[in-house]
């Protein structure tokens, strides 16, 4: 039987005065993953935004983008009887007049960071990640 599971990327990101800061999460236990954006399941029935909004609630405690939009195509990917999914987006935090507020990271988050746009690309492992970094980036010059 082959199943089919649909995930979200999140990225989210602050536009301040003179930057643009992206957090990067670390899932516990932190040696066994690498920073990344906020990832989650999509249940059966759910709208992507339901899950966007509930993923980065559980993982940052922000609770509101002030914009939200897609950043590529779908991913999928194959593994063995398992397909994968993947809507990436990004979810803007702040913006000059009103930085983000505080984060609260969530129970499986061992670490968070703001990050500007080259320390976080180094950190990224995740090539589709990366190309989504960038088309953010690009997006908002």
């Amino acid at each position: 039987m082959f199943n089919l599971e649909h995930r979200v990327r999140v990225f989210v990101f602050q536009v301040l005065d003179r930057r643009v800061e992206f957090l990067l999460l670390r899932h516990k236990p932190r040696e066994e993953w690498p920073l990344g954006p906020v990832v989650g399941p999509v249940t059966p029935g759910e709208k992507l935004e339901d899950a966007i909004r509930r993923e980065v609630k559980a993982e940052t405690g922000l609770k509101r983008p002030v914009h939200l939009q897609e950043l590529l195509q779908p991913q999928k990917e194959l593994f063995g009887d398992l397909g994968i999914i993947e809507w990436l987006y990004a979810w803007q935090a702040g913006s000059p007049g009103a930085p983000a507020d505080e984060v609260h990271p969530g129970p499986m988050i061992g670490e968070l960071q703001w990050l500007p746009f080259e320390r976080a690309f180094e950190q990224l492992e995740n090539d589709a990640d990366r190309d989504a970094i960038v088309r953010l980036q690009l997006s908002l010059q």
